[in-house]
């Protein structure tokens, strides 16, 4: 099918479920999460000859993902002296890893990156860059609590989420030749899609899927399944204010108004809207059964992860 008629066919759909919702009696209206998930499957079909044309190999996106977080000039571990700072970085470096064991491209590896700033946040980019900062480890009240988020950071990367992007702006601009080799397209166009990154330039049905596999993911790894849900919905009580982002004069510009006020919570590049937060619910339901999962409040606080030291008043009851 032509893209332009895979595009067609996503507008009729939009259109249809629309029509779906409004006529359904208001206790058994069709969910807005469930249409979502078919307009992202009508999405990516419509998208695939875009993605198969401008096709990204795991080590051109690793590169991708490097020289990208290369550009982010903020505070890390190598600039800061600070042993607290150091630990908790260390500390979030083997957490981070330990959730990788369900990820679907084995090819792609991680490095995760602690931000030394204050701001409530976490985004990913390209190729497995993860970054964290140090706010979003200091407003987390466990250590399952900051396994879902990195789970689902994880999960934007696994799910091709963020280098689609990418992908879709060279199809757009009909950008042909290997994805590094575009030199001045990257300094431009790949900042100012670092930046959307940033400020959550995904759409719902990604953001869903990026809500089930990470929940997954931590879960597998022994993390208590409701503390998605939980970590969410006091991001969602405590950020409900957005502020109006100031114009950017160039790309790199931009990322850095994206960094200094998008990132100054989780809450608005990743919405956590009540249906999110129910939806996390349910699938944290569907995880529990008759396991038993860890918390890690203690941990967090010594900042010392599970595999280092088991404590077993953290373990939910059956």
């Amino acid at each position: 099918m032509k893209p332009v008629y895979s595009l067609l066919v996503v507008l009729l759909m939009l259109v249809v479920a629309g029509v779906i919702v409004m006529q359904g009696e208001p206790d058994e209206k069709v969910g807005l999460s469930g249409v979502m998930e078919l307009v992202g499957d009508a999405q990516r079909t419509a998208l695939k000859p875009a993605m198969m044309a401008t096709r990204v190999t795991p080590a051109e996106e690793m590169e991708l993902g490097r020289r990208l977080a290369g550009q982010m000039y903020f505070r890390r571990g190598s600039d800061n002296a600070d042993e607290a700072f150091r630990k908790t970085e260390q500390y979030v470096k083997r957490l981070g890893q330990s959730l990788l064991a369900g990820r679907a491209r084995k090819e792609i590896f991680y490095e995760f990156h602690l931000v030394d700033e204050g701001m409530v946040n976490a985004f990913a980019l390209p190729g497995g860059q993860i970054f964290v900062f140090r706010g979003l480890v200091e407003f987390v009240e466990s250590e399952a609590e900051l396994a879902s988020i990195l789970g689902h950071e994880i999960a934007h990367v696994d799910a091709r989420h963020c280098v689609e992007l990418f992908q879709a702006e060279m199809a757009a601009e009909k950008i042909s030749g290997p994805l590094l080799g575009n030199t001045k397209w990257l300094a431009g166009i790949g900042m100012r899609l670092a930046s959307r990154i940033i400020q959550g330039g995904y759409q719902q049905y990604q953001e869903f899927e990026a809500d089930a596999r990470g929940l997954k993911f931590a879960a597998d790894a022994g993390y208590a399944p409701d503390a998605a849900e939980k970590v969410m919905a006091r991001l969602g009580e405590k950020y409900q204010e957005t502020k109006m982002q100031p114009k950017a004069s160039d790309p790199v510009a931009e990322l850095q108004i994206a960094i200094k006020t998008a990132a100054g919570s989780y809450f608005r590049s990743h919405p956590p809207t009540p249906e999110r937060v129910e939806r996390l619910r349910k699938l944290a339901s569907s995880q529990i059964g008759k396991r038993k999962f860890y918390i890690g409040k203690e941990n967090l606080k010594l900042r010392q992860t599970r595999d280092q030291n088991q404590i077993e008043a953290e373990f939910t009851s059956k």
